[in-house]
């Protein structure tokens, strides 16, 4: 009956990291920018980064990480007028960046974040 029947699985399958028919593994580029406490010494915020990209390329690939330094904010975050902005590049598989989301709201440093999948 379903013999010449084509299965056809929702997008939502697809993000959720099922395997297309070739087998090959979906990964897509994100940007990430997250907002950090500024009053942080430049260890912790190196340590922070690390910890970041360590995540990232556990189930991706980190292509860039940029330090774009403190900045005003346009409203009070956490009580802070300031923020120290940092923007991370990647690949990575669809179920990472739950855990990456997960990490970043429990992360008591950042104050605020974004990632944000890029167009092809």
């Amino acid at each position: 009956m379903f013999e010449n029947s084509i299965a056809i699985f929702p997008y939502s399958y697809i993000c959720m990291g099922y395997k297309p028919r070739g087998g090959e593994e979906i990964m897509n580029k994100y940007e990430s920018v997250i907002i950090i406490n500024p009053n942080l010494e430049g260890e912790a915020i190196k340590g922070l980064i690390e910890k970041f990209s360590n995540l990232i390329n556990t189930d991706g690939k980190l292509d860039s990480v940029e330090e774009i330094g403190k900045k005003k904010l346009a409203y009070e975050v956490k009580k802070n007028k300031e923020g120290y902005y940092i923007v991370f590049k990647f690949e990575a598989k669809p179920e990472l960046i739950a855990e990456l989301e997960r990490i970043y709201r429990i992360t008591d440093e950042v104050i605020k974040f974004i990632v944000v999948k890029e167009e092809k």
